[in-house]
């Protein structure tokens, strides 16, 4: 479980384009929870660690296949 700090909230917000309130949406919070997380106000719980960690690792998993779908996409439309 990865040590989360308020800038590593806050990056990983921002690469996936997402509003404070659709993060805490996803994480079961609300988007104020996630300003305070953001500012240093308050700091994530162990279970909250756990969920920051799946959400990091699947938005990983889908930027990995959209990568390999955009190369698969352009190489059967050249054979068409």
């Amino acid at each position: 479980m990865r040590n989360w700090t308020p800038e590593d909230i806050f990056n990983l917000r921002s690469k996936m384009n997402l509003s404070q309130p659709a993060l805490g949406n996803l994480l079961g919070v609300t988007g104020n929870y996630v300003y305070l997380l953001e500012k240093g106000v308050k700091q994530a719980s162990k279970t909250l660690m756990l969920l920051l960690d799946c959400v990091e690792r699947q938005f990983k998993e889908k930027e990995k296949g959209k990568g390999v779908r955009k190369y698969e996409k352009k190489k059967s439309k050249k054979h068409i």
